[in-house]
């Protein structure tokens, strides 16, 4: 009886003491809370971004269909993530609650994500909406030319970083910001409110990506991938993106006798040690703008003489932060955005099949 009751004791001091800790170590990073919870746009009850597309017919449309931000609040991967921040007491308390995630993400109500309202500002029911463009909308918008603005999202130091890959890159130096490739002007004259992402248009990234240099000399295959891309890393944004290159080995009869996967992302932890803040880098190897990087496969001796061909296949998969980039517990898995056959006679090859035409979207950097 006395060894429970020193127990509980025992678990009860504990509680307190890492609740003491929680709470001092709160006050200490208190700006940067605070930060991180305040919404990164107006507050106020929004009419919907299906009242914008009464008039905006195109531009509801492409963001319906194409774009994330059209799901940011209701993406089974975002609200997976709220729901394991949620279980974690100590950490729930300092960085408080959801708001971290709706700061960015858009408002829980009415639940579009970064609808209209979100980056335009809210149009109030009481005023002719004509008369919000002309006094609101139309003068805001020199504010959302720049990078900048889309870095009030976008930039998390440490974790979400687009922005500065962005700062560093050729792009950059030319002047050319996000908008010019995300929001280029479509056909119709207007500029492109996709904002694409390969789960919504799963083909974003092709022609954005290449494998060259193929060599296999067993037991080793080396080969090139490259980013075309002069303004950001692939993948971009935060570790619920990840781009894998996958090798299947083939016998004479098309069978699979081995394979190899390499895989780019930023890689995190979602609550490290005791959970006293939401994410910690394991690894980050995303390919950055314009990289060109060697890779080399070395099979098991085993297999010499029986590898006929090799299949490459480049694809993305969603998975949510929790599971720290296991592609088992992958959301979406995109079709390959690149595919190539190598026949093992030809020793050495160029990739001449990849996948080069792009989407009927705004064209990438190059």
């Amino acid at each position: 009886m006395v060894r429970k009751v020193l127990l509980l004791l025992a678990i009860s001091l504990l509680a307190l003491v890492l609740m003491a800790a929680a709470y001092v170590y709160k006050e200490s990073k208190s700006e940067a809370v605070a930060f991180m919870n305040e919404p990164r746009y107006e507050l106020g009850e929004h009419q919907g971004a299906e009242v914008c597309g009464t008039c905006h017919e195109e531009l509801y449309a492409e963001w319906r269909t194409y774009s994330r931000h059209a799901v940011s609040t209701s993406a089974e991967s975002v609200l997976d993530v709220m729901e394991e921040l949620e279980e974690h007491t100590i950490l729930n308390f300092i960085l408080g609650g959801r708001n971290m995630c709706y700061a960015c993400h858009g408002p829980e109500a009415p639940n579009e994500g970064v609808n209209c309202e979100t980056c335009h500002g809210v149009a109030p029911s009481d005023v002719p909406i004509m008369e919000t463009h002309e006094t609101k909308y139309k003068p805001g918008r020199e504010r959302m030319q720049g990078a900048e603005f889309c870095a009030e999202c976008h930039e998390i130091p440490g974790f979400v970083t687009p922005y500065g890959d962005w700062l560093q890159s050729e792009a950059a130096v030319q002047g050319l910001t996000c908008q010019a490739c995300h929001m280029g002007a479509t056909d119709s004259g207007h500029a492109y409110h996709g904002f694409d992402s390969f789960v919504m248009n799963e083909s974003l990234y092709e022609g954005d990506l290449s494998v060259d240099d193929i060599r296999f000399d067993f037991p080793t295959l080396d080969l090139t991938i490259e980013n075309h891309i002069s303004g950001h890393s692939v993948p971009a944004g935060g570790p619920t993106r990840i781009l894998a290159l996958e090798l299947s080995y083939r016998d004479v009869e098309g069978n699979e006798v081995h394979r190899d996967m390499e895989t780019f992302a930023k890689y995190h932890s979602l609550v490290p040690v005791l959970g006293f803040w939401p994410a910690k880098i394991i690894a980050d190897t995303q390919l950055k703008s314009g990289e060109q990087r060697q890779l080399s496969f070395s099979l098991p001796p085993e297999l010499e003489g029986k590898i006929a061909k090799i299949q490459l296949v480049l694809r993305f998969y969603e998975v949510a932060d929790e599971h720290e980039g296991n592609l088992e517990n992958a959301y979406h898995v995109s079709r390959p955005i690149l595919e190539e056959e190598v026949h093992v006679p030809d020793r050495t090859l160029a990739a001449s099949h990849l996948i080069s035409e792009r989407a009927a979207v705004p064209q990438t950097l190059r």
